[in-house]
């Protein structure tokens, strides 16, 4: 956008507010209240009390009407201000919406836009060339690393005598011998310490068998195993006639009602119960069967297939 076509019109700055009325305006109002003579039969003698109170009042007054006034002058410039504001930023709107940019920025209809096109074009098959190059070195790459022979010689037991390879063999066979030998002395070592803990015998005296407690030892078991035994029968008696005695019990509550009213009452109803829902039973049969019957005898109102319709 060129300097020209800047929109000349601008927001201009806010008028400076009024000055405040001056001390001598203010106090002239004053003045003259204080040097105007009352009007006769009104007011008060000019030095008393009540002519400096009407006095106030009436410089209160003129100063509220005075800065009323100031008010209105101040609001009416503050809404001109603003009104031409408005209007100018309108039309600053206006002149931006209607304006052309004055800037080309298509460089397809340029040389700029051609030498574009073909550096694309240029830089998308230099880059397809040497990916093609790149596949075609590592092919070649790889179809020699498969025809490669190995020239490192990784068996050492075909080197001769006296090589690693046979000393290998040399150490391995001295170390199985020696392991053997090793296990049998191991073995023989064992046995030896096995025989003589076989042979060991204890100083302690630890069985008491043949000692007068091993004797008082047995006594008191044989007495503790009959004192068990006859307890045991002892409760086995006891338990055998204490079923004998719940067997022989008679119950003292007469819970048999068929030999009373009320038994004979209960097999009345019972009677009574059993006929009526024989009879219900017959009832909802018979109606059953004449709805089967009814709806045997139906005929379809709609085409059901046979060429009929109803």
């Amino acid at each position: 956008m060129s300097t020209e076509e800047l929109p000349t019109a601008l927001p201009t700055a806010p008028p400076a507010k009024p000055a405040a009325p001056s001390a001598a305006k203010v106090a002239a109002p004053a003045a003259k209240l204080a040097t105007r003579k009352p009007s006769p039969g009104k007011g008060s003698p000019p030095g008393t009390m009540a002519s400096r109170i009407a006095m106030r009042r009436q410089m209160r007054s003129h100063d509220r009407n005075s800065r009323d006034e100031l008010g209105e002058v101040r609001d009416k410039i503050a809404n001109d201000y603003l009104r031409r504001v408005r209007m100018e930023n309108i039309a600053h709107r206006q002149r931006l919406a209607t304006m052309a940019p004055t800037i080309d920025d298509d460089t397809e209809d340029d040389a700029t836009g051609e030498a574009r096109a073909r550096l694309k074009v240029e830089a998308k098959a230099r880059r397809q060339a040497v990916q093609a190059a790149l596949h075609a070195a590592n092919a070649q790459y790889f179809s020699r690393l498969t025809k490669v022979n190995t020239v490192t010689d990784t068996k050492i037991w075909d080197d001769g005598e006296g090589s690693a390879g046979a000393m290998r063999s040399v150490v391995a066979a001295k170390s199985r011998a020696r392991k053997k030998a090793e296990a049998a002395e191991l073995e023989r070592e064992n046995a030896e310490f096995s025989e003589r803990i076989k042979n060991v015998k204890s100083e302690i005296d630890t069985d008491i068998t043949d000692e007068v407690a091993g004797a008082a030892r047995d006594t008191l078991a044989a007495e503790s195993k009959a004192r068990k035994k006859a307890e045991a029968q002892a409760v086995e008696r006891e338990n055998a006639e204490m079923e004998k005695r719940l067997k022989n019990v008679k119950a003292v509550t007469d819970d048999d009602v068929m030999d009373e009213a009320a038994g004979a009452a209960r097999g009345e109803m019972a009677a009574a119960s059993k006929a009526r829902v024989d009879a219900d039973a017959k009832k909802l049969a018979a109606e059953n069967e004449a709805i089967a019957k009814n709806l045997s005898q139906v005929q379809a109102k709609t085409d059901d297939g046979d060429g009929l319709q109803f």
